[in-house]
């Protein structure tokens, strides 16, 4: 899990000039739609400059009994921007892979947060992450506009309900570590 993160997504944040970036670690109560009412999710704000070490010491107190998530949340330059995080809903095979990503590259126009960005294989989806900074404003209008990506079948690309999870919350996010028998997402390719 840290090594995905320091090889393919810390570059990018730099890259990008982003001071802090947002993590999240959470307990899921079986049955909840939305996150733990008594709060067990938990925002940690991390500089950048501190990212290695801080990276260490979460990814030590995540596991079985703790997930652990990037969220869409980052700040440059001291002001609040959101980074584009989608759950895909399409189940993993050669065929959707490479559809998807035709997809994606196809419709940079519609939603530019992915000109720049990445793919990630979960065990039964994907994960999008868009490495450009956005306001709230763009990041909604994007979130919202996602709902249109579809496959030649017409199948939703974005998963709905992550969708509107994310809009209700204000910002996104997507998970990173070993959780509830669910393995470390693997990098598929940049966009």
């Amino acid at each position: 899990m840290k090594k995905l993160f320091q090889k393919y997504y810390e570059p990018k944040l730099i890259e990008q000039n982003v001071d802090n970036i947002v993590l999240r670690t959470y307990t899921h109560i079986q049955g909840l739609a939305t996150d733990d009412p008594n709060n067990s999710t938990k925002l940690i704000y991390i500089p950048r400059e501190e990212l290695d070490k801080k990276m260490t010491q979460i990814f030590s107190q995540t596991g079985k009994e703790r997930g652990m998530a990037i969220t869409s949340l980052i700040s440059q330059k001291t002001k609040q921007k959101y980074l584009f995080l989608l759950d895909c809903s399409l189940s993993v095979s050669d065929g959707n892979e490479k559809e998807l990503i035709s997809v994606l590259k196809k419709s940079s126009k519609l939603l530019p947060a992915l000109k720049s960005g990445m793919v990630l294989r979960t065990k039964n989806s994907y994960h999008v992450i868009g490495f450009i900074p956005l306001s709230f404003d763009e990041w909604q209008k994007q979130m919202a506009q996602s709902i249109l990506l579809r496959t030649k079948k017409g199948e939703n690309i974005a998963d709905i309900r992550y969708i509107g999870h994310s809009l209700e919350r204000g910002y996104g996010s997507l998970r990173l570590s070993d959780y509830m028998n669910k393995p470390t997402p693997e990098f598929v390719c940049y966009l």
